[in-house]
């Protein structure tokens, strides 16, 4: 059986402490929105209410869909 003077004990030293410890990960950079301006930008804008126009009046117009509708 194994004696307990036998066995040494070494000090060791965490080679992770919170002293020594490194970011894992850069910070992140922030976004941030620009204004954008030009005649594309214009013409989707304008494509863009002329089709939410039609989508939000098309419902309420009426028409005559046939004798079986």
């Amino acid at each position: 059986m194994l004696d307990q003077s036998q066995v040494e004990r070494l000090e060791a030293e965490a080679v992770n402490s919170a002293k020594t410890r490194q970011p894992l990960y850069a910070a992140r950079k922030k976004i941030f929105p620009k204004r954008a301006s030009g005649r594309f930008r214009q013409f989707k804008w304008l494509v863009m209410a002329i089709t939410l126009g039609i989508y939000y009046l098309t419902p309420w117009l009426r028409w005559d869909r046939g004798p079986f509708a």
